[in-house]
């Protein structure tokens, strides 16, 4: 008694030696940190730090953290050229917010200065949004773990578009593995495709780490509308949990790459029915996914609800070590596209999963025929009550059977319930057993299917309500008018002047002749267009690079007008943005004409290197008389699977005397991660168009759909349409027309559908 009366003296002094420390600028905070001691509260005053890179190298205690927060939360704003660098031990850092800006030399936060690492240091109650470099491809994270025991918890994250994992966990030494990090109570907002692999949102160990274990735990996040690539987290080391996770409408999957033992329990994956909506990919070793539920997700392949992918014999760890002693059990998968055994199969890919013990799972389907695809032997799968419910169809598969379910409503959905289940005594083996309690949060259910409904619903409030990850309330940005203003242009000068003055524009052509001295900037979203499909002439100074620049953020439409090139001397009628980066923007085209290109001397549209574009629309066009290649995306040649647009679509267009490419694309490399590019080239008419390579390449495209094109007397003994691919790819095929053409040079990944 005597002792812990002691223990609360020393403990009470030192309290009363605790300060509140006010600090205004840089040099204040960093002097703060010289001399602050365990209980000390640093305030950071309100306002705007610019260009501050802040290093804390301080040392608390467990029981006396030093801790640095804002004066109000959220109203301490960092810009330009910042970055957070934390080196000590019990720090924590509390409502700060990094926005309009981005770091140039290091990550956004980092739990390292130099050569020291943090220890059991916490970010809480912070936020970074859109803090990106503007170059596209140049590779920065935004938050990088190193050290062990550190914290982030209830902070936001928004927008990041440039190359790199928005969070990664590093494991260069020992001091940095084993390290039980904690990611917890996070909301991940948007992420955009990015246009290659690297668009992750967590990353845990890298590759060549793999045979480590990192121990870290991601739990009770909310991912939000997360499309950057094909994997939202990355599982690169061993003994990691990824528990009670809500991913909402994400365009990839939880991915367990490299490393053994991870488990994933207890998540939601509400895909909404949305276009490549994932779930779980499993490679490797000892990896479980157990009580998930996953809602309308409608990834195939890479990103199917349930991706258990082949192996490569005594595979490289950089490749896919073959899956071995798996447990699938207890997940519900409503309306989703099929799971996948043995996904990836091919020459390289070729060992089947042993010992994978999938149980008491539960489907109901009312959209698909198929709620299984198997692309490897089944010899080695241990397959027990797994159930169909009520009308949707059962694999002809030992394990699987088909049962009549009660359901339960919630939300808008139907959740099946069933309390037939398989005991593990009678099916898993005894050492798996054994690592039931370390490895799950609630065991093995006594029943079929999840039961986490209640949790699912209080995490989604959460998230609806903004509660989750911040509890400051936003200041509120004055927004610039989204009302589109009229403009009525008669001449060049006064299209520029009408894009200056306006963020969101639409401008008619009144005059008959349009004489280009210098490109015309594209920096906001604008419409041109015409009344009753004017004509109009246009001309250009010889030499100029191009008419119309279109730059990040930005769309163009041009519409209703037919275009008379007689006067063009320039390298090209649209192209993106070299200055900058261009990223992001939009493209559409409708119901104009194009004639007399002789002296465009390179191509109609073209996408410059790092270039990407959301979504390019050409939709009842003409295009005469051309002699450049017409819409050019081929600039990517680092064969890293860079590409320039996510979707494009040509449709119900007429090519006529054309002396060139139509179209062409190129993405190299052998990256697997991306949906895109996908090409959309359907209903058009190719007549009298010839050129001495292909009419339309398609390199490296993902997707592509060439639908109902009639080719009259088109590269006549040669080839009009090429493939060439480096991974797998889906090329569809239907009813196109050849009169008097060439040919079509498929590949394997080429359907016809009759």
């Amino acid at each position: 008694m005597k002792s812990i009366i002691i223990c609360f003296f020393i403990f009470f002094i030192t309290d009363l030696h605790a300060e509140i420390i006010h600090v205004q600028d840089l040099p204040s905070l960093q002097h703060a940190n010289t001399i602050a001691n365990p209980g000390d509260i640093i305030v950071l005053k309100k306002g705007v730090w610019k260009d501050c890179d802040i290093m804390l190298t301080c040392h608390g205690t467990a029981k006396s953290p030093i801790t640095f927060k804002a004066e109000i939360d959220g109203e301490v704003i960092f810009s330009g050229k910042s970055s957070l660098q934390l080196g000590g031990e019990y720090i924590i850092v509390n409502g700060l917010f990094f926005t309009d800006g981005f770091s140039l030399d290091n990550d956004v936060w980092q739990f390292k200065t130099n050569d020291a690492i943090a220890n059991n240091c916490r970010i809480t109650n912070c936020k970074i949004d859109g803090f990106n470099n503007p170059k596209r491809l140049q590779d920065n994270n935004w938050i990088v773990f190193f050290g062990k025991y550190n914290r982030v918890d209830h902070c936001s994250f928004y927008n990041k578009t440039n190359l790199g994992v928005l969070l990664a966990v590093k494991m260069d030494d020992e001091r940095s593995r084993n390290s039980f990090h904690s990611i917890d109570s996070n909301y991940f907002g948007r992420r955009l495709p990015l246009g290659s692999n690297g668009g992750e949102m967590i990353r845990v160990g890298l590759a060549t780490h793999c045979s480590y274990n990192s121990s870290t735990i991601i739990k009770d996040n909310v991912f939000d509308n997360c499309d950057g690539e094909t994997e939202v987290i990355s599982i690169k080391s061993g003994n990691n949990k990824i528990l009670r996770n809500v991913f909402k409408e994400c365009q990839g999957s939880v991915v367990l790459r490299h490393g053994n033992n991870n488990t994933v329990e207890g998540n939601l994956f509400l895909g909404n029915l949305k276009e490549g909506t994932g779930g779980v990919r499993i490679i490797n070793e000892g990896n479980w996914v157990v009580n998930n539920l996953f809602i309308q997700c409608r990834g195939e392949g890479f990103r199917s609800p349930l991706a258990i992918m082949n192996g490569v014999f005594n595979s490289p760890p950089t490749r896919y070590v073959p899956v071995r002693n798996t447990v699938i059990s207890n997940n519900t998968f409503i309306n989703c596209s099929a799971i996948s055994f043995g996904e990836g199969a091919d020459k390289e890919r070729e060992i089947s999963p042993i010992n994978v013990f999938c149980f008491n799972n539960l489907f109901s389907n009312t959209i698909d025929s198929s709620i299984l695809f198997v692309h490897s032997k089944l010899d080695s799968f241990f397959l027990s009550n797994n159930i169909t419910c009520n009308k949707t169809n059962s694999p002809s598969i030992n394990g699987f059977f088909n049962k009549n379910v009660t359901t339960q409503k919630w939300r808008s959905f139907n959740i099946p319930a069933c309390k037939e289940y398989q005991p593990i005594n009678n099916f898993l083996p005894i050492s798996y057993q054994q690592d039931l309690n370390s490895r799950l949060m609630n065991g093995f259910l006594n029943q079929s299917g999840c039961a986490n409904i209640t949790y699912f619903e209080k995490i989604l409030n959460s998230s609806d309500k903004k509660g989750i990850a911040k509890t400051w309330k936003e200041n509120n940005t004055i927004l610039l008018s989204k009302l589109t203003i009229n403009k009525y242009c008669k001449n060049v000068q006064e299209i520029k002047a009408a894009l200056q003055n306006s963020n969101n524009i639409k401008i008619y052509l009144t005059g008959t002749d349009y004489f280009f001295n210098e490109p015309i900037f594209i920096n906001n979203k604008a419409v041109i267009t015409s009344l009753n499909q004017k004509r109009v002439n246009i001309g250009s100074s010889e030499g100029l690079a191009t008419l119309f620049t279109v730059t990040k953020n930005s769309s163009l439409s041009l519409s209703n007008i037919n275009f008379e090139n007689s006067q063009l001397n320039s390298r090209y009628f649209i192209s993106t943005d070299t200055i900058n980066d261009c990223n992001h923007y939009e493209l559409a085209i409708t119901k104009c004409s194009f004639s007399n290109f002789d002296h465009i001397t390179n191509s109609f549209f073209y996408a410059h290197k790092s270039s990407y574009a959301d979504k390019i629309s050409i939709t009842n066009c003409d295009f005469i008389s051309a002699t450049c290649n017409l819409f050019s995306l081929v600039d990517e040649h680092d064969d890293k699977g860079y590409y320039n647009v996510e979707k494009i679509s040509i449709k119900n267009c007429d090519f006529k005397e054309c002396d060139s490419p139509i179209f062409s694309i190129y993405r190299g490399g052998m990256d697997e991660s991306t949906m895109g590019p996908i090409v959309s080239f359907n209903n058009n008419r190719i007549t009298n168009c010839h050129s001495s390579k292909e009419i339309i390449s398609f390199y490296g495209a993902q997707q592509t759909f060439l639908f109902n094109n009639i080719f009259d007397n088109a590269n006549y003994n040669s080839i009009i349409v090429k493939y060439e691919d480096k991974t797998r790819a889906t090329h569809l095929q239907k009813k196109n027309k050849f009169i008097h053409s060439g040919t079509i040079q498929e590949n394997k990944f080429v359907t016809n559908i009759k």
